[in-house]
């Protein structure tokens, strides 16, 4: 097993697969951008530091996606897959999903806590964090991004690479446009816009981005 990145996230999500009872002696991390790896990984575990010695391993590897940010999850997706990777669901044993009619692709992350109701559409290398709510009828496009404690109500729809911050509220029915940011804390109660930000309680618009 893989797991992308070897500081901050990437340590949840070894938490995540040591408390799903996997082997520990098959993990190796790979982290290309950070200065210094996190010494609770280095001393254990095998870094990989380049994508040329990604290159050396066994095709059809596992891999987990242990980074944040929807772009980067993205852009990790993407390269691992080219180098003949496999994505890893990783999905906490003691997070709750619902056993009628929800769909999970792949390179997902479903962290402690999470709840999944009924009847909802996960897309591939979303990352549902720690105590996120997600409920009924609702459709989570690629990569987007949901943070601690996030409340997702039911008929919602977040578009592809939409960040969700950590708490926010999502009403009933609501559309997040793709790229779209919900700031933390946030009460949103209209549909957003793609690649806008938006903030507050009630939500409103304070940015368009590029």
């Amino acid at each position: 097993m893989l797991i992308i990145g070897a500081s901050g996230f990437s340590l949840e999500s070894l938490e995540v697969y040591i408390s799903n009872n996997n082997l520990l002696d098959e993990i190796t991390f790979f982290d290309n951008v950070s200065q210094v790896i996190n010494p609770i990984i280095e001393k254990r575990f095998p870094v990989i530091r380049s994508f040329e010695e990604v290159k050396s391993l066994t095709k059809n590897f596992d891999f987990i996606l242990g980074i944040g940010s929807p772009s980067s999850r993205e852009k990790m997706y993407n390269i691992f897959t080219e180098l003949g990777g496999v994505p890893f669901n990783l999905i906490s044993k003691n997070a709750s999903i619902g056993a009628i009619n929800n769909t999970i692709k792949k390179g997902v992350n479903i962290m402690t806590g999470s709840i999944i109701t009924s009847n909802c559409q996960i897309g591939n290398g979303v990352l549902i964090n720690l105590n996120a709510t997600i409920g009924h009828d609702s459709i989570i496009h690629d990569f987007v991004e949901i943070c601690p404690g996030a409340n997702i109500s039911g008929n919602c729809e977040i578009g592809k690479s939409a960040f969700i911050g950590t708490s926010a509220i999502l009403l009933p029915s609501i559309k997040i446009g793709e790229g779209a940011i919900i700031a933390a804390g946030s009460v949103v109660i209209k549909d957003v816009p793609p690649y806008t930000m938006y903030a507050g309680n009630p939500a409103t618009l304070k940015k368009r981005l590029k």
